[in-house]
């Protein structure tokens, strides 16, 4: 399978480059600003299997209007995360939808999946396996299957299907609260939903 990670520049999009090619994926990384093997985000788009979006909040309808037409039909797994920072500190701006939904009405004719936004970028960029689950959110049970399949590889832990599309504006405000847990007690945490 080839991933295109659209915004693959920034610190989660290199590391879950990084992550996937030591799992033997091949991996496409988009830009705005394409430089020797970063290529346009619209080509990531076109040439991948499963396109992965992590960009910045203020980013993502301009970068999924601008690659609408190569999402027709393909998986597009929303990492993107309303978080800003403060005086330093992780917060949230979330609106009354997120960002994986304002993707889906960018791209009426992509399958969006939210998910990851537990997992920090520097898990990924380690060699250590990951002990965590990773929750995903999307309203297409195939798009979800195939985020899953993929996930699971990545993960120590399981793919845990929390529901429909709209919970990831729960979902995605994760990342600011597990930011600061790190923060104050100098870790990295992630996420395992027991009992299941």
């Amino acid at each position: 399978m080839t991933v295109g990670i659209l915004g693959g520049t920034g610190s989660f999009g290199a590391a879950l480059a990084s992550r996937l090619r030591r799992l033997g994926e091949e991996v496409l990384i988009g830009s705005r600003t394409p430089t020797g093997e970063v290529v346009s985000n619209v080509e990531a788009a076109r040439r991948a299997d499963l396109v992965v979006l992590s960009v910045p909040p203020d980013a993502v309808e301009s970068t999924v209007h601008s690659v609408a037409d190569a999402l027709d039909g393909k998986t597009l797994l929303s990492v993107a995360s309303p978080v800003v920072f403060r005086d330093g500190r992780p917060t949230v701006e979330a609106g009354p939808r997120s960002l994986a939904e304002l993707a889906a009405e960018a791209a009426p004719g992509a399958r969006v999946v939210a998910g990851f936004h537990t997992v920090a970028a520097k898990a990924l960029a380690a060699d250590e396996p990951i002990a965590e689950d990773v929750l995903l959110a999307g309203d297409d049970a195939d798009a979800k299957a195939e985020v899953a399949a993929l996930a699971e590889r990545i993960v120590t832990g399981k793919a845990v299907d929390a529901g429909r599309l709209e919970a990831a504006r729960w979902l995605e405000t994760l990342t600011a609260l597990l930011l600061n847990i790190n923060r104050k007690y100098e870790s990295e945490t992630g996420v395992r939903i027991t009992g299941l």
